[in-house]
């Protein structure tokens, strides 16, 4: 099989269930059981599970009505459900309901670990797509699309516990520049670093995407004390990788800044409206600067 997975089998039926944990426990899985759809419920409050296999007719909560709910609260769970019937309507309210696989009692050891591990594989391959719509392939960052949806939610709870946010809109300096001058792979590269950097920088609770080409978002908790700290660990970063990399250009970013206040809320474009005006602005002033000493990119230090 090659993965061990922790699975939830719930039925009404002890013979079923014991038989059901001996044939998983060959296979290195580890398993727990319910007799119906509450007791299932509550087990899934109190432990994560890898799949669930469900059982249509028991009492108090038939496994249709389970699996539902479950696909509510965990989409991305997958779910196999069981049942004596023969007709196909089983089948299909099974799968409208939210399961991945079917199978009809009794069936034979080898049919039930073959339908299981075809359900876990295909579930594997969907993850690994919806992986890749919602990250960045150069950087494996979120996308922008990603951050979008990410950033909605994360407001919608700064508002519900009043905690104040910030948005830091980033344009990478001269991509344009080491394209022409050292190569595509070499932007590209540049792209990665600075990727590394911002990771580097922040916390796995910040939202951290690019939002295409040279530029990127991050949106965090807000306090005084952690603006500052946070802004002055990203430039260090970015002279500590210009400091130990050689090469013929230095990472610089231009950076403008949005905060959210949950006693004035506005929407996440808002908020980026704010923040690209600011980054523009200092662009601005970094491009007058270069003029005015007449530098160019990897000749002056302009990451702060």
């Amino acid at each position: 099989m090659g993965f061990s997975h922790k699975i939830l089998i719930v039925d009404d039926e002890e013979p079923v269930l014991n038989f059901i944990v001996s044939l998983f426990s060959k296979y290195g899985h580890s398993c727990e059981t319910a007799k119906d759809g509450i007791e299932a419920l509550e087990k899934f409050k109190k432990n994560s599970f890898d799949s669930a296999v469900i059982d249509i007719v028991m009492p108090h909560k038939d496994g249709i009505t389970l699996t539902r709910e479950l696909a509510n609260l965990y989409p991305n769970l997958p779910i196999m459900i069981m049942t004596g019937h023969a007709d196909d309507h089983s089948a299909e309210l099974a799968m409208a309901a939210g399961a991945l696989e079917f199978i009809k009692k009794p069936f034979s050891s080898n049919e039930f670990i073959l339908r299981f591990d075809k359900m876990m594989h295909d579930h594997k391959g969907m993850e690994t797509l919806r992986a890749l719509s919602l990250t960045d392939e150069l950087t494996d960052l979120y996308n922008r699309r990603r951050f979008f949806v990410l950033a909605e939610q994360y407001l919608k709870v700064a508002i519900r516990t009043k905690k104040r946010s910030l948005l830091l809109y980033i344009d990478m300096d001269d991509l344009k520049w080491i394209n022409d001058h050292c190569g595509h792979n070499e932007g590209d590269q540049a792209l990665m670093a600075f990727a590394s950097i911002l990771r580097k920088t922040f916390r796995e609770s910040d939202i951290i995407a690019r939002i295409g080409g040279d530029e990127f978002a991050v949106l965090f908790e807000s306090t005084d004390e952690n603006d500052e700290m946070l802004m002055t660990r990203l430039y260090e970063n970015i002279r500590d990788y210009n400091t130990r990399v050689s090469q013929d250009y230095k990472l610089s970013v231009s950076v403008g800044t949005a905060q959210f206040d949950p006693e004035y809320p506005i929407s996440i474009d808002g908020l980026f409206s704010k923040a690209d005006a600011l980054m523009y602005a200092q662009k601005r002033e970094r491009t007058k600067k270069e003029s005015r000493l007449g530098v160019r990119n990897g000749q002056g230090d302009f990451s702060t």
